[in-house]
C-alpha cells in the first residue's frame, strides 16, 4: 500500500515538473520614433515575432507563447492605457497575472530611410533584459522591416530555454 502511494506521488510530481513550462509573452514593440503611423508596425513585428517564435517550438515543449488575446484581455481588465506613464511599470502587473516568467519586446525607430528594430527578453521576475541574447541594430527599410523577425527570432531563442 505504501509503495502504491509513494509511486502515486512520483508519477503526479513528475507530470507537475513536464507541465512548468515557461510562459512567453510576446508585446508590441514600442514606437520609439512618435509618429502615430508606425504603431501599426509595431503589432505587425510583434504578432510576426510572436508566429515565429511558435514556429520554432511548434509543439510547445520548451515554452508555451501565451496567446495575445490573453495579453490583451489581461491588460485591459486592469484598464492600462499605453499613453499613461505608469504603464511601463503595470504591464508587468497583468503579465504576472498570467503567469508569464519572460516578455518579447522591443523598440523601433525610424532613421532616414531605414527602420532600426532592437528586440530583447526581459525576464519578468527581475525586469531585466537577457544580456547575452538579444537583437539589436537591425536595420531594414520601410518596405522590408519584416524581414527583421526571423533574425530575431533565431537571437531571442536561446533565452527563452533558460
Amino acid at each position: 500500500m505504501l509503495r502504491t502511494i509513494l509511486t502515486l506521488c512520483g508519477i503526479v510530481a513528475a507530470s507537475m515538473l513536464a507541465v512548468a513550462q515557461t510562459r512567453v509573452a510576446v508585446l508590441p514593440f514600442r514606437n520609439m520614433d512618435g509618429n502615430i503611423k508606425y504603431n501599426v508596425w509595431t503589432i505587425e513585428i510583434a504578432d510576426s515575432l510572436r508566429t515565429a517564435l511558435a514556429n520554432v517550438d511548434p509543439s510547445q515543449t520548451a515554452f508555451v507563447i501565451v496567446p495575445a488575446d490573453s495579453v490583451e484581455m489581461a491588460i485591459s481588465e486592469l484598464n492600462l492605457d499605453p499613453t499613461n506613464p505608469q504603464y511601463e511599470s503595470d504591464v508587468w502587473k497583468a503579465l504576472g497575472g498570467l503567469g508569464v516568467t519572460k516578455v518579447v519586446q522591443g523598440t523601433l525607430l525610424l532613421q532616414g530611410e531605414r527602420v532600426l528594430i532592437n528586440g530583447y527578453v526581459y525576464d519578468l521576475a527581475t525586469k531585466m533584459p537577457d544580456a547575452t541574447n538579444q537583437a539589436k541594430n537591425i536595420y531594414k527599410s520601410a518596405t522590408t522591416y519584416l524581414e527583421s523577425v526571423s533574425i530575431m527570432a533565431r537571437k531571442l531563442h536561446p533565452a527563452l530555454l533558460r
